[in-house]
């Protein structure tokens, strides 16, 4: 028998309405939470041909949640009550943020930083191309170093993905929740990897407003040590279904 079961978050005014069979959600019709966007279950391929820290592989996830854009300065500063900012607007993604204090909103928010592998899904959108949007640049999706004059700029200025989500390439870097293995991937589990158990850098994806086109690719992967700053740095928050 089907049931029906209503999820609600503590911080957030949201509802989710799962299919539930043998107590488990098995796809389900979802309303995000606000600012969000539903990234369903399945299989993808993850990696890119050709370079050593990108092995490809497959890997099966559950579905998540994951913010439409980047976190801004002003969703930021509401929670956080500082702005480490080096570019500074409300719009802007925040930016110079440590790895802690990117898991530090997220959990405020009842959020977490997305894996290294949810990250990947959702940047592709359900492609298997170089980019998101195909295998040639196109500057219409992505602040980089060709067009962003040595700065950010608002979120969700640039075409989103097939997911609806914004500044999946450039902009700034993305923290991600994993440790960074270069050889991570070649012993990476098939569900749900959650990256190294430990580690002495974490995970960035994306590209930024000071990459060029080939960090801009949907497999791209960077490291950096957790309490770094940089104006190329910032993030976006994840959420399972039933966190």
């Amino acid at each position: 028998m089907v049931k029906k079961v209503l999820v609600r978050s503590a911080f957030a005014s949201w509802a989710a309405i799962f299919c539930l069979m043998s107590g488990s959600p098995v796809g389900a019709e979802l309303q995000a939470p606000p600012g969000m966007v539903w990234i369903p279950e399945g299989e993808f391929v993850m990696g890119l041909a050709g370079a050593s820290n990108k092995t490809p592989h497959k890997v099966t996830l559950d579905g998540f949640f994951m913010d439409r854009h980047e976190v801004t300065q002003s969703e930021y500063v509401k929670a956080r009550g500082a702005n480490p900012s080096r570019f500074i607007g409300d719009n802007l993604p925040v930016d110079q943020v440590t790895w802690y204090e990117a898991r530090a909103y997220c959990a405020k928010m009842g959020k977490r930083l997305p894996t290294e592998a949810e990250w990947e899904k959702g940047a592709r959108g359900g492609t298997a191309t170089t980019y998101f949007w195909g295998d040639s640049m196109d500057p219409a999706y992505t602040w980089l170093d060709d067009n962003a004059d040595d700065r950010t700029h608002p979120v969700a200025t640039k075409k989103a993905n097939a997911y609806g989500l914004h500044d999946m390439a450039g902009n700034v870097w993305e923290w991600v929740g994993d440790w960074y293995q270069k050889k991570y991937y070649e012993v990476s589990p098939v569900n749900n990897p959650l990256g190294p158990g430990e580690g002495t850098e974490r995970g960035l994806r994306g590209g930024s407003w000071y990459s060029g086109k080939r960090h801009q690719t949907s497999a791209t992967r960077y490291w950096s040590e957790p309490n770094i700053r940089n104006s190329n740095f910032g993030f976006r928050c994840a959420q399972g279904a039933t966190e």
